[in-house]
């Protein structure tokens, strides 16, 4: 708990400093005299004074602010050159905006340093929302969604790929939509409720992409470092049949010493593959570790970075959006 109130207040005065610094410097730019610069409400309880200037850090850590020379048309004005209300209607305006303009480029930043570094993550994010799974009592399947549908659009708003499907759901929990998909040469228009998943009421339509299970690490020596396995692989069925990592585990565990087939893709090219699981204890093992689905290794180069950051700070910005209209008219739940 404490942790948590302290990483919060830190995150908060980062924040708050990055906005008040914007103001700050855009103040100090056009010849605006500042007279307070704090971190905080409240009683001061450090200042140090330099030139004009009253740098603190105040006693409540719930804000801060930036005080100008003649900002209030209620002060007394001594009509000075660098007083706030005697600049032009557009500085002023440059003043003010700068605050909260700092706090999207601080976003950005932030974002495309963390992708700067690499990630790891699902390959299905960027593949066309077809249909692989229908979970049981879900509203997808009341609706009659089936598995091999192509989710086509919700809402009337296009979703080209997984990532795009799930934001345009998340929102929109309890709320009746248009679905439309693609089966069989026909587009099907399907009205579904998405129900609430998890305790904030994300919007879950009860589809999930077809899963393969993909191969982190192979141990040397064991079965499937024999057999030709590497890590990167993705195992798309065993004996014929669909594979995910539950029925690969299942099957390998319930196979000692017995031949299985794999169906392997590897960099886009599929390959059967024999292994022979050892016996361990009572269940069949191959010596490898296992990833629930294909995952894909970002490392974008800084423009990149900064391209990609944009993007995502873009897409999470319309899903804020969207949830305070959902609030306003009372169609999306106070708890998201």
């Amino acid at each position: 708990m404490l942790t948590s109130l302290v990483a919060f207040v830190f995150v908060l005065g980062v924040l708050v400093f990055v906005h008040e610094l914007g103001h700050y410097l855009m103040a100090r730019r056009i010849g605006v005299r500042v007279l307070t610069f704090s971190l905080g409400f409240g009683p001061k309880l450090l200042t140090v004074r330099r030139g004009d200037t009253d740098y603190c850090i105040s006693a409540i850590p719930l804000g801060g602010y930036v005080k100008m020379a003649g900002e209030s048309p209620d002060e007394a004005s001594a009509g000075q050159d660098d007083e706030f209300l005697s600049k032009t209607k557009w500085q002023r305006f440059q003043v003010l905006v700068m605050g909260p303009t700092m706090n999207i480029v601080l976003a950005v930043v932030v974002m495309a340093i963390v992708l700067y570094q690499g990630a790891e993550v699902p390959a299905y994010e960027e593949q066309a929302p077809v249909v692989g799974v229908v979970v049981e009592g879900s509203p997808a399947e009341t609706s009659g969604i089936l598995p091999g549908d192509l989710i086509l659009s919700v809402a009337g708003e296009s979703v080209p790929d997984w990532e795009a499907l799930f934001l345009s759901v998340m929102s929109r929990a309890g709320r009746e939509l248009e679905v439309v998909v693609l089966r069989d040469g026909k587009s099907l228009v399907l009205p579904v409720t998405p129900s609430t998943r998890t305790e904030f009421e994300v919007g879950d339509l009860g589809v999930l992409p077809q899963l393969h299970p993909q191969i982190r690490d192979v141990v040397p020596g064991e079965p499937a470092a024999q057999a030709g396995i590497q890590s990167g692989d993705v195992i798309v069925a065993v004996e014929g049949e669909p594979a995910n990592r539950d029925t690969l585990i299942t099957r390998i565990n319930s196979s000692p010493d017995q031949l299985l087939k794999l169906a392997v893709s590897r960099d886009g090219v599929e390959q059967d593959i024999t292994v022979r699981p050892a016996l361990n204890g009572d269940v069949g093992l191959i010596g490898v570790s296992l990833s629930p689905y294909e995952v894909r290794i970002v490392e974008p180069g800084p423009l990149q970075a900064v391209q990609l950051s944009i993007e995502q700070n873009y897409q999470w910005s319309g899903l804020i959006f969207q949830t305070l209209w959902g609030l306003m008219t009372r169609e999306t739940s106070p708890k998201q």
